[in-house]
């Protein structure tokens, strides 16, 4: 949430009475006048400074409001604009407004957008009607969910016949108001009237995938279907299931997506033919691809389709597919194989564990609308986080920084979902790569990955097992603060204040007795046999005794390596201190790296123990 979308009034210590009343009415007070002296500017200017602290009720009837000024094109450019960012805006908001709300007349709408993409004369007033354009694209994202689900036969009738096949520089822009108008969202539980199963998604799903098999393999087609489908996925809540033959045409889709050399070749297109299809800028009509109603990028149109049409592990269904994706694209994924695809399928990746991530906690939420035998189970998401992590670990060293990062945020995003499948291997891999001296752009990639993993791996109700490699991490990272290196010195300050910011008290805890025998079966094995016996849907409990026992005699390094770490700092210090007095070219660099000592070494000293404060006041006098 947003600093400005609190509402900071209800979080006051007493009872503010009837004010929240008195302000509505002087708020409606005020919008009615301008309203009826025709006065929308000032209209618009208060309504974007409140609209957001307003009540359900006045919410609705400003939406209708501002609907029908816009609908009614009667506002100039500028006014026009402002009217379709704050209604976009309000609609947006999923917690305050939804479809049992209110719903609203695509009828409209549809006109509008059709006056403005084909308007009867041509010439003269481009700039402005592609910007009014624009801006109704942008309400139409966030207005699609309260187009009612029952008007998406009227959609159909409307936009079908338009759609000739005789005609493809024209097609594309119908199939691009069949993406934008076709209603996703879910029918209301418990509806069992006719007109809701004749609207219902089930019955009109296959027009779709017809018309997708109809048009030619491209780019464009493939983004706009892909998209509307996927869109379906989401908002249907577990409440529409894909074919398995609707599903291979959306993976064979998606693999088009990431022009793969093995791919490339197989265009059944000539290339200057694809490319005056799918190159939307060629008609002037519409704006061009940065605006057009696919807001999101095609690699996280595609990694949302497959994580929310994972529903079981059918033969042929989602599941199986992407196994065999996996084993497709892995090579391509190598630090080695690098091209033009690295980017794409580096986000695709990172767009996966996103999307599982907010799968898995919206699933988890008492509230949940989707089915219990439509969520995903243990030994799903167990499966699907195994074959992340292996393209993630081969990504973790690529030659490409963009890469790099990407991989860190798909490992912080599955150890959130599944810790142990991620933390044992990639702890492995970072204590070789760390301790390495001769491959620094390994310890320096090493670095970054536990700046980035620290809060997870210090979340110790998530990650119990994470507390005892709190302390031998510190010890590793010493040497990454290095007056030669700032780079390095900045990931290391990073990771030490990342932990430091979570919780973690630097503070030896005493050792009672010796550690406790381990148990039969090792967590290890444990792991690489649910990995190969899918029917092991969850793991046995951490021994609790042996990760108390170990994380406690971790801790007698905090006194070493406090002392050697401000003794480190100090050194930088005087560096940094030395070179801002003599430089000039590097100053802004230094005193950023600078201000990241001054921090981290706060935070640190606020969670060190009493009993260290003798040996601090020690160091810092001396220094």
């Amino acid at each position: 949430m947003r600093f400005d979308e609190v509402n900071w009034s209800k979080l006051l210590p007493y009872d503010r009475g009837d004010e929240d009343a008195e302000f509505e009415r002087a708020f409606v007070a005020h919008l009615r006048v301008h309203l009826l002296s025709s006065n929308y500017a000032a209209a618009t200017a208060l309504l974007s400074h409140n609209y957001n602290v307003l009540s359900l009720s006045l919410r609705v009837d400003i939406c209708r409001i501002l609907y029908e000024l816009i609908t009614t094109q009667t506002l100039d450019l500028t006014l026009f604009g402002m009217c379709t960012s704050i209604l976009a805006r309000m609609l947006r908001r999923e917690d305050k407004l939804t479809v049992d709300d209110f719903t609203l007349d695509w009828r409209k709408l549809y006109d509008l957008t059709r006056s403005l993409a084909f308007p009867k004369v041509w010439h003269g007033n481009h700039p402005q009607r592609r910007s009014k354009l624009k801006s109704v694209l942008d309400l139409l994202c966030a207005a699609n969910r309260f187009i009612p689900p029952s008007a998406a036969i009227e959609v159909f009738q409307e936009l079908l016949p338009k759609v000739q096949f005789n005609s493809l520089d024209w097609q594309i822009i119908n199939i691009q108001m069949i993406n934008l108008f076709v209603p996703t969202s879910a029918l209301p539980l418990g509806s069992t009237t006719a007109k809701s199963a004749e609207s219902s998604p089930e019955r009109w799903l296959p027009t779709v995938f017809s018309l997708w098999s109809f048009n030619l393999r491209s780019s464009g087609y493939d983004a706009y279907f892909l998209n509307l489908v996927t869109c379906l996925a989401v908002e249907q809540k577990g409440q529409l299931k894909f074919t398995n033959e609707q599903i291979r045409i959306a993976f064979a889709s998606g693999l088009h997506f990431f022009h793969l050399p093995v791919t490339r070749g197989a265009m059944p297109l000539p290339r200057n033919l694809s490319s005056s299809l799918t190159d939307t800028s060629y008609f002037y009509r519409l704006p061009p691809n940065s605006s057009l109603p696919l807001s999101e990028e095609r690699a996280l149109t595609f990694a949302r389709f497959i994580v929310y049409t994972m529903n079981d592990e059918s033969p042929g269904g989602t599941m199986e597919l992407f196994e065999q994706l996996v084993q497709m694209i892995e090579p391509f994924y190598h630090p080695s194989n690098n091209g033009s695809w690295t980017s794409i399928l580096s986000r695709f990746l990172r767009n996966l564990s996103k999307e599982l991530l907010e799968r898995v906690t919206a699933e988890s939420d008492d509230d949940c609308r989707v089915p219990v035998d439509m969520r995903l189970t243990r030994r799903m998401r167990r499966r699907f986080v195994l074959s992340l992590r292996t393209l993630a670990m081969l990504l973790l060293f690529s030659k490409s920084e963009d890469s790099i990062s990407m991989s860190h945020s798909t490992l912080k995003h599955l150890a959130e979902v599944e810790p142990d499948l991620i933390f044992e291997p990639l702890l492995e891999t970072l204590y070789t790569a760390i301790d390495s001296v001769t491959e620094t752009h390994r310890m320096i990639s090493a670095m970054r990955a536990l700046a980035k993993l620290a809060t997870t791996l210090s979340n110790f109700a998530l990650y119990p097992e994470g507390a005892q490699h709190v302390a031998p991490l510190l010890l590793l990272t010493l040497p990454g603060i290095d007056v030669n290196d700032p780079t390095k010195t900045w990931f290391a300050l990073t990771f030490i204040r990342n932990l430091c910011l979570n919780g973690v008290v630097l503070e030896e805890l005493p050792v009672i007795g010796d550690m406790p025998a381990p148990r039969t079966s090792s967590k290890a094995s444990m792991v690489s046999d649910a990995a190969e016996d899918p029917s092991v849907d969850s793991l046995p409990e951490p021994d609790m005794n042996q990760v108390e026992w170990m994380t406690r005699a971790s801790t007698a390094q905090f006194e070493t390596w406090l002392d050697q770490y401000l003794r480190r700092i100090f050194a930088l210090v005087d560096n940094l201190s030395s070179s801002l007095e003599t430089s000039d070219a590097s100053s802004s660099g230094d005193s950023g790296l600078h201000a990241m000592v001054a921090q981290t070494t706060e935070v640190v000293l606020h969670q060190c123990s009493e009993r260290y404060y003798p040996m601090v006041s020690r160091l810092i006098t001396d220094f």
